[in-house]
């Protein structure tokens, strides 16, 4: 069976951090069995490692609009994320990221790969996973041979796998700056990063429910202030009114 990908100007990194050697063993098999080539790409560890994308990181914004400070293992997956941006635009290739905890279903893997010659230039960003966000909408805007792609007003609220153009990674990393949102939700952001957030059906990645999260999301701390739960009403309140009038641009 030929290896995938075979075509030279797309790569598959799975994000890991150094210290995961269990997730790596376990994805290296999955990816091997596939006959999928990949490399993994050292993610920033927030709790101990120094990256210099994190001085973008606005604490006071932050606490504005949402009453309480990214975790450090929020700031360094978005750290790790931006660094496989920067990877992506600075060497001009397609990649396809996955997080090093995910599933992936292999023969719909593989005929991705085939498909994606095919793919419409404006496809600049694509998740790989189903969305299952509460209350999203989405609309059909290609298909490309056994798979459609779909666009979502509401996104995903995951980086767990996706395909990306270097035209998209430079979007990203455009609009980065200030940091003080999670990277998955900044992604999102479509109204402010430019770029249509977009998935795939059939999806191919899933979360392996197996590992617990590295990211150290913070536990409940007690009933924020007035202040700060008015403060992170209106930040949510002006966000839908900007992907609205964003949408309504776009004829949506």
């Amino acid at each position: 069976m030929a290896s995938f990908p075979d075509t030279p100007d797309v790569k598959v990194l799975v994000l890991t951090l150094r210290r995961s050697t269990d997730r790596q063993a376990r994805i290296k098999k999955a990816l091997d069995d596939a006959n999928i080539e990949f490399e993994f790409f050292w993610g920033v560890d927030g709790r101990q490692d120094k990256d210099p994308s994190l001085s973008m990181y606005d604490e006071s914004k932050r606490m504005r609009s949402k009453g309480k400070p990214m975790t450090p293992g929020q700031l360094g997956c978005f750290a790790s994320h931006y660094n496989i941006w920067k990877k992506c635009a600075d060497e001009n290739k397609r990649l396809v990221v996955l997080e090093d905890d995910v599933v992936i279903d292999d023969a719909i893997f593989q005929s991705f790969f085939e498909a994606l010659p095919a793919f419409p230039h404006h496809v600049e960003c694509l998740r790989l996973f189903e969305n299952k966000t509460r209350n999203h909408k989405q609309s059909k805007v290609a298909e490309v041979g056994p798979f459609s792609i779909l666009r979502y007003i509401k996104g995903p609220m995951s980086a767990m796998g996706y395909y990306l153009t270097p035209e998209g990674a430079r979007k990203f990393l455009l609009s980065a700056d200030p940091v003080f949102l999670p990277v998955d939700i900044y992604m999102d952001r479509y109204w402010v990063n430019n770029v249509a957030c977009l998935g795939v059906s059939p999806a191919f990645v899933s979360h392996d429910y197996k590992f617990e999260s590295v990211i150290g999301y913070e536990g409940k701390t007690g009933r924020r202030p007035l202040f700060m739960r008015f403060n992170r009403e209106v930040f949510m309140l002006a966000e839908r009114f900007r992907r609205f009038v964003y949408n309504l641009g776009l004829g949506r």
